[in-house]
Formats: structure tokens, C-alpha cells, sequence
């Protein structure tokens, strides 16, 4: 682990007088005051200790966030929700709105690339998923400037429960597949899966809601500086 970098009080009094000592972050669990001094950039990735790449943030956020990036300043997360089953109707989202060479994790893609039955066993699932979630938490972390769709059904899992509430924190691109309940249903083969559309549908999710707390986030974001403009794709600033 690299040695931890010492922030000139003098930057950390700018950026509390320009930003406030509010937690910027807003992960999960954020207890709100800003207690440490957060890189937006990680330091990791070559971030400075500036003003323009600190901002405050609780203990919580600082270490929960660890090294992922914000859209825009390295990888931008394209997060396509469906509900279970219906990958292909995502992937053909994707394809109409993605270049060929942008990187695509998906289920269905994972399990074709191991080799995973349609109606595989249960020991399969959770290697695919394994699977899944190693990407994903990859290309979390990547300095690089990919463009990286991910398609999941449900926005939570056992060591992130709360993922969606991740996603908007961090202003990930999300797009929900607003599918008729009919549709989805009739792409449910097996029992099991009927059970997950029908919790799926459960949780209510829509692009509507998320529009809404993403444009609550991102103006939260350009009043830290940190987009350039509250309705359009996040852009980093120069420094």
C-alpha cells in the first residue's frame, strides 16, 4: 500500500471556505460531516492535493468509496437494469448505443465465455456471478476513459445492498428497461424465474425515478465543481 498523502492544511481550509465541510460523497451509510480530505481523483491514479481534486468527505465515504472513480474521471459506467431474463433486450440497447470496441459485462456473455448452460445448476450461477462481480468491480476502479455497459437485474447484492444509492453517489449513466410486466414474464421460462420478475416488478424501479435523483445529484455535483453542467454528461474539469 502506498504511503498515505499529507494535505497542506492550507488547501483543506480553501477547499472547506469554497466546498464546505459537507461529506461530498453520500454513500451509504454517510454520516455527512466531512471529517478526511477525499481525492477525486484517486491518488492512486496520480490525483494531486489540490483544491481542485480534494473535497470532503466522512470517514465512512472515504473508505467505502476507496479507489472507484467518478464518471468522468476515469471509466464511465453505463448501468442497464432489466428485469431477470430479459439480457437481450438490453443488449440490443447496448449495441444501438455503444462502440464496438466498449467493453460489455453481462451475464449472458459470461456464461456463453464459461460455457454455462441455459438451465445451469446452482454452483454455475453463482461462478458466473462471481464472475460478473469481478468485472464490475474492475472497471470500478479503471483510470482509463472506457465506456463500460453493464447489464444487471437486480441493483443490489450481499456486499452492496444498497448498489443503485452506489451508482447515483458516484453519477454513473443508469438506464432502466421499462418493460411491460407481460413482456418480461413471458421471457420467464422456469418457475425461479418467475419468482425474480415478480420481485423484480416488486421493487418498483423506473427511468423516471432514477431521472430524478440522478438530477438531484448532479447539481449537487456541479456545486462542488465537479461537473460542468447539471443536465449533460458528466465532463471532468480542467486543472
Amino acid at each position: 500500500m502506498g504511503r498515505r498523502q499529507v494535505i497542506d492544511p492550507r488547501v483543506r481550509a480553501e477547499v472547506i471556505a469554497t466546498y464546505g465541510n459537507t461529506c461530498w460523497l453520500g454513500l451509504p451509510g454517510c454520516t455527512v460531516v466531512g471529517e478526511e480530505d477525499d481525492h477525486i481523483v484517486p491518488h492512486s491514479h496520480g490525483g494531486k492535493a489540490t483544491v481542485a481534486n480534494i473535497r470532503r468527505a466522512c470517514k465512512h465515504c472515504n473508505a467505502s468509496r476507496q479507489d472507484r472513480v467518478l464518471y468522468g474521471y476515469g471509466a464511465r459506467l453505463h448501468m442497464i437494469v432489466c428485469p431477470p431474463g430479459c439480457d437481450a433486450v438490453a443488449l440490443d440497447y447496448i449495441t444501438e448505443h455503444s462502440r464496438s470496441v466498449d467493453p460489455v459485462v453481462a451475464y449472458s456473455y459470461l456464461a456463453d465465455a464459461m460455457g454455462v448452460a441455459a438451465h445451469e445448476s446452482r454452483a454455475e450461477r453463482v461462478a458466473v456471478g462471481m464472475a460478473w462481480s469481478a468485472a464490475y468491480r474492475s472497471f470500478t476502479t479503471c483510470a482509463e476513459p472506457l465506456d463500460v455497459w453493464c447489464v444487471r437485474s437486480f441493483p443490489s447484492s450481499r456486499r452492496h445492498p444498497r448498489m443503485l444509492d452506489e451508482w447515483l453517489a458516484l453519477d454513473y449513466d443508469i438506464h432502466v428497461m421499462d418493460m411491460d410486466y407481460a413482456e418480461a414474464w413471458d421471457h420467464a421460462v422456469t418457475e425461479d424465474e418467475r419468482v425474480l420478475v415478480r420481485r423484480w416488478y416488486s421493487l418498483h424501479l423506473s427511468q423516471a425515478l432514477v431521472d430524478a435523483r440522478q438530477a438531484a445529484r448532479r447539481a449537487r455535483l456541479t456545486a462542488l465543481g465537479l461537473r460542468s453542467d447539471a443536465a449533460s454528461v458528466a465532463s471532468r474539469p480542467e486543472w
